[in-house]
C-alpha cells in the first residue's frame, strides 16, 4: 500500500508534467498562429524563395521593370548621364532559416547623402568588366564581404532615375552569414545591418516620403531605421519580384502614385483700417 509521503510525491510529479505539457501546447498553438499568419514567412517558404525556380523568376522580373515616370518638374543632371550599381544581397542568417535584406548606412565623411540607408554598391569604373563586378568590388571595399561569399543571381534592368546616376541592381545570395563577418571601411560605411523580410513586409513598416517635386516614392520604417528615397524605391521594386503574388501583403500592393506639387496661396496684403487714415 502506497505511503502518505509517496502519494504527495507522485501527485507533485503528475501536476509538473501536466503543466510542461499545457506550457509545451500553449508554445506550439503560438507557432501554429504564427505560421498562419499570411504576412509570415516560414520556413518552407524561405526556401523556396531562394530556390532555382524562384530565383529565375525573380530575375525575370527584375530584367523587365516598368520605367521609371519622371517627373516634368526635375530637369535634368549632369550626374544623370553617369551609371552605378548596387548589390541587393539576400542573406540566410546564421544558425536560422530567415532570410534578410543587407544594408549600409553611408560615412559621415562623405559630402553626399552622409548617414543615409543605402545598399552597398558605387560608380562604376572603367576597370570593372561588368555591373556585376562593380557591385562585388563596392561590397567588398565598403563592408569587407568577400565576392566568393555571393552566388549572384544576375543583374536587373537599369534603373533611370531623377537627380542620381543610372542604377543597376545586381541580386546575390549570401549563405550562413552572420553581420559579425563584416569588416567596415568607416570612410565609405557608418554602419552595416540586416533587416528580415518579415519586418520589411509588417504592415506597419510600409511608409511613403512626399517629395517637393511633386512624385511621391516607397519608404520602410523598421525600428530604428528608416529605409527612403532611392534604396526605399529599390526596396520596394524587390520584394514585388521576390515574392509570389499570394505572399504579397497588401502593405506593399499599394500604388503611390505622383503628386502634384501643393502650392501655398499668396499671403493677402495687409489693409489699413480706414477708421486710422488722417
Amino acid at each position: 500500500m502506497m505511503s502518505l509521503a509517496t502519494a504527495y510525491s507522485a501527485r507533485q510529479r503528475m501536476q509538473r508534467l501536466l503543466r510542461t505539457t499545457i506550457c509545451h501546447l500553449s508554445s506550439s498553438a503560438t507557432v501554429a498562429s504564427e505560421r498562419t499568419d499570411s504576412q509570415l514567412l516560414t520556413a518552407y517558404e524561405y526556401a523556396a524563395l531562394v530556390s532555382p525556380e524562384q530565383q529565375k523568376r525573380c530575375m525575370e522580373k527584375m530584367r523587365n521593370l516598368p520605367a521609371f515616370p519622371r517627373p516634368k518638374s526635375l530637369t535634368p543632371t549632369r550626374r544623370e548621364k553617369l551609371s552605378a550599381s548596387v548589390l541587393i544581397a539576400l542573406c540566410q542568417e546564421r544558425g536560422t532559416d530567415e532570410i534578410s535584406l543587407l544594408y549600409t548606412r553611408r560615412s559621415r565623411h562623405l559630402r553626399s547623402h552622409s548617414f543615409q540607408i543605402s545598399f552597398p554598391g558605387g560608380k562604376r569604373d572603367e576597370s570593372d568588366e561588368s555591373y556585376v563586378d562593380c557591385a562585388l568590388r563596392e561590397t567588398e571595399e565598403e563592408i569587407g564581404l568577400p565576392r566568393d561569399r555571393i552566388q549572384v543571381w544576375g543583374e536587373a534592368k537599369p534603373l533611370y532615375l531623377p537627380l542620381t546616376s543610372a542604377i543597376v541592381p545586381v541580386v546575390g545570395f549570401v549563405a550562413d552569414f552572420h553581420i559579425s563577418e563584416l569588416r567596415l571601411n568607416w570612410e565609405e560605411v557608418e554602419e552595416a545591418f540586416s533587416i528580415p523580410l518579415n519586418s520589411l513586409m509588417a504592415p506597419k513598416a510600409a511608409r511613403h516620403t512626399q517629395f517637393r517635386s511633386g512624385y511621391s516614392s516607397p519608404a520602410f520604417v523598421v525600428d530604428q531605421y528608416r529605409i527612403w528615397g532611392i534604396t526605399g524605391y529599390l526596396t520596394h521594386v524587390f520584394l514585388h519580384c521576390l515574392l509570389p503574388p499570394s505572399q504579397l501583403p497588401d502593405s506593399l500592393k499599394t500604388n503611390i502614385k505622383f503628386v502634384r506639387p501643393f502650392k501655398t496661396p499668396p499671403k493677402p496684403r495687409h489693409r489699413s483700417d480706414p477708421s486710422m487714415a488722417s
